[in-house]
């Protein structure tokens, strides 16, 4: 937090937003247009007081100088830091220095793989995968250089004698996920072999991975690297280096599964796809895509084993196996969208096309696919309607409960149940008032025995502590937030402690009696807790840890309204709102009436901040 601070205090934002923004002075602020999103009007601000800016048209983006590095370059913060950190002249330190010098050491590995593969493919031997390449995928020899293709000889230590001979390490190499380790401590080899090569960039197109497709018979048919130091499945996207600027212009990412479900359209001129690479669309996916656009189309195979494959492609969104599952998707999905600010569509495909047969054999098909592309809790209401009206009411009110109900509770946006009400009506023959009694019946129905499981004397910390005891899976996802803070008893916030770092047996979880934090984790443990999936752990913590913040909001509320209220009655309420509307234009009342200005700003800040909670949780 020095470096940053020190960083703050040497770079001016207003120099260096200026550097690509044309910025004039407006008022103690500057203005221009927006660098990312197109406008004729200037609605992008930097307030140099404050060291932020904000842009107050349609992407509503806004930050400090690091969030603008990490927006305008398509990087993280460790690396925003890294770049202005360079510029300022700050020395990070020693160990931030060390883990990027052991990154670059990777990633030159993998780019020295690639460079091995790609003069592989366009030699002697690469003449069958470069045949496969043009008369089996249809693509160009441009979009092969593109994609920096590449073809891996069917031999064991191919590209691990050329990495020694040009001195890197084996032991680097296998780090760095292009060799595998030999079994029983045998001599690494080659991980790719007789494949065609598909190099993994991340958004800012350095290398950090392989994917391998098998030329011939053989199992598996796509390999990956594994995950690795450079290569995180979780938040890595095959093809956003090549396809982030279309997706930034047209506010529009298409998410689909592999890696030529990327490379063909794009050769068709489709420009704005990512793929997933198989594994689930995951939170840190969402985070990543939300720097290119807003509005996210899954675009699925619909026959049953493409379409088995796109609910695990989409395994954080997109889980299909019930209607209860569905509703759980439903609920995550929502939560995830929210968060990231996503408009979450999915585009299901014609019966035996997937995305590289249908852009390039039918680009219409493909355009009119995207453009109707359903919003989630549609598609799913979807899936679940029957073909045929039924033929009773009684099927009607069946289907309507044990399929469609789950789906339909978890949608919270009340407009959007509303159309999908109306949907559902026409569909099933049933007048939408019945369809919203049932659902109101239902959900009653359904908080009888919430309210028996959770005893009325448990806290909110009471309960989030008994969530986390129950899943330490969950220290991975809550390291980043200020957890033990949440807590103002002492002993609470002990546990908390311990827990994120793992050390609750080591400090006396089993130690006697006479430890207060064992024995009040043993009481934790033992208390009856509803069985929960990781998913719906983490959203009850996440919940939890909400209520609580709010619950502290509202309690400075409540602390910094009783001071206000005595100093409006001795002072009188106009003399304490002139000062804060003089404080709020940016002038500065009496030193006498600065304080009570300040905490009146405070007080509506904090109103606003209690509101905006209170709607996201209702």
């Amino acid at each position: 937090m020095d470096a940053v601070a020190e960083i703050k205090r040497r770079i001016e934002i207003a120099d260096y937003v200026g550097r690509s923004v044309t910025l004039r002075k407006s008022g103690r602020n500057f203005r221009g247009l927006c660098p990312f999103h197109t406008e004729k009007t200037p609605s992008f601000y930097v307030f140099t007081d404050r060291g932020t800016w904000r842009c107050f048209g349609s992407c509503g983006e806004g930050g400090d100088l690091f969030s603008f590095v990490q927006k305008r370059e398509n990087v993280e913060f460790p690396e925003a830091l890294r770049l202005l950190a360079r510029e300022a002249g700050v020395e990070l330190s020693a160990r931030g220095a060390e883990r990027r010098g052991r990154a670059e050491l990777l990633g030159g590995i993998v780019s020295a793989a690639v460079d091995f593969y790609q003069q592989a493919l366009a030699g002697e031997g690469g003449a069958a995968a470069r045949e496969y390449l043009a008369a089996t995928r249809g693509l160009s020899a441009e979009t092969v250089a593109q994609f920096r293709l590449g073809w891996a000889p069917d031999e064991w230590r191919a590209l691990h004698d050329h990495l020694i001979g040009r001195g890197y390490r084996a032991e680097d190499a296998v780090a760095a996920g292009v060799l595998a380790a030999g079994e029983g401590g045998g001599a690494p080899y080659d991980r790719f072999r007789g494949r065609v090569v598909i190099p993994i960039a991340d958004e800012r197109g350095r290398c950090v991975g392989l994917g391998g497709r098998i030329l011939g018979s053989g199992e598996p048919k796509y390999l990956n690297s594994p995950q690795t130091e450079l290569f995180d499945k979780g938040r890595t996207l095959y093809g956003l280096d090549a396809t982030g600027p279309a997706a930034r212009e047209s506010g529009e990412i298409v998410v689909v599964e592999g890696y030529l479900d990327v490379i063909g359209p794009w050769q068709a001129g489709f420009r704005n796809l990512a793929a997933t690479m198989g594994t689930s669309l995951t939170e840190g996916h969402a985070a990543v895509l939300r720097r290119f656009a807003r509005r996210i189309v899954l675009a699925m195979d619909p026959d049953s084993a493409g379409l088995a494959a796109a609910e695990r492609a989409g395994g954080l969104f997109l889980d299909l196996s019930s209607p209860g599952a569905m509703g759980a998707s439903q609920r995550s999905a929502e939560a995830v969208a929210a968060r990231a600010e996503l408009d979450l569509r999915v585009a299901p495909l014609p019966a035996g096309m997937d995305p590289d047969d249908l852009a390039r054999t039918a680009p219409d098909a493909w355009r009119e696919a995207i453009a109707r592309a359903a919003p989630f809790a549609q598609f799913l209401v979807d899936r679940l309607l029957p073909a045929e009206r039924p033929e009773s009411p009684a099927e009607a009110f069946r289907i309507l409960e044990r399929r469609l109900a789950p789906v339909l509770r978890e949608v919270r946006n009340p407009i959007e149940r509303a159309a999908l009400v109306q949907r559902i009506a026409r569909r099933l023959g049933v007048a939408e008032r019945v369809i919203g009694e049932r659902l109101r019946a239902g959900q009653r129905a359904m908080a009888r025995p919430v309210a028996k499981a959770e005893p009325a004397r448990a806290t909110a910390e009471e309960r989030l502590l008994a969530t986390l005891l129950r899943h330490p899976d969950l220290r991975a996802d809550l390291r980043a937030y200020p957890l033990p803070g949440l807590f103002p008893d002492a002993l609470q916030r002990a546990i908390a402690e311990r827990w994120l770092h793992d050390e609750l047996d080591a400090a006396g979880e089993d130690a006697g009696e006479s430890d207060p934090v064992g024995d009040r984790v043993r009481q934790l443990r033992d208390r009856r807790e509803p069985l929960l999936s990781a998913t719906d752990a983490r959203r009850r913590a996440l919940d939890l840890m909400e209520y609580l913040l709010r619950e502290r909001l509202i309690q400075h509320h409540s602390a910094g309204a009783e001071g206000l209220a005595e100093a409006e009655r001795e002072l009188g309420a106009p003399r304490v709102l002139e000062a804060a509307y003089q404080a709020w234009l940016g002038e500065s009342p009496s030193a006498e009436m600065l304080e009570l200005a300040h905490a009146a700003i405070e007080q509506l800040q904090l109103g606003l901040s209690i509101h905006r909670r209170e709607r996201a949780a209702s």
